[in-house]
């Protein structure tokens, strides 16, 4: 099996190993959502959805981009810490997905039910960070211990 080598981190891997594939399409997903709805929302929403809506999708956007830089992260990884990547990343697109989507579904379409998935998609993104700083700790404590 050929080997590559991802040039950010200097980490060798195989084809296809750790699906980094889908951390980096999901990231670039997000990112382009931030950006588009985060420009439109800057740039002419308030004239077709009001100010109300139009900040829900400024809110929108920007923790769609955080968990985009986030997911990006999570790439340069080691291999050691699939498990991270795999739960922590998880817990960052659902929920970057759900609260965001969630948001500019009520600001789009105003239906008001779109608003009770939004929590959800918030915890989600927390327990992805949650994840991220008991991996972190554990580490930290095993370095040191070593």
């Amino acid at each position: 099996m050929p080997w590559r080598v991802n040039n950010a981190t200097a980490i060798q891997m195989t084809e296809g190993c750790g699906g980094m594939g889908k951390w980096l399409a999901a990231a670039g997903f997000n990112g382009l959502c931030g950006v588009g709805f985060g420009a439109w929302a800057a740039h002419g929403a308030v004239s077709v959805i009001g100010p109300e809506a139009s900040e829900w999708v400024k809110t929108g956007a920007q923790y769609q981009l955080w968990h985009a830089a986030a997911l990006l992260a999570l790439i340069g990884l080691p291999a050691g810490w699939a498990r991270l990547r795999a739960w922590a990343g998880s817990c960052f697109c659902l929920g970057a997905l759900l609260f965001s989507g969630s948001l500019y579904g009520l600001a789009l379409v105003g239906w008001r039910w779109f608003a009770y998935v939004t929590p959800f998609g918030g915890l989600a993104m927390l327990l992805g960070w949650l994840l991220l700083l008991g991996f972190g700790l554990k580490a930290w404590r095993d370095e040191r211990i070593s």
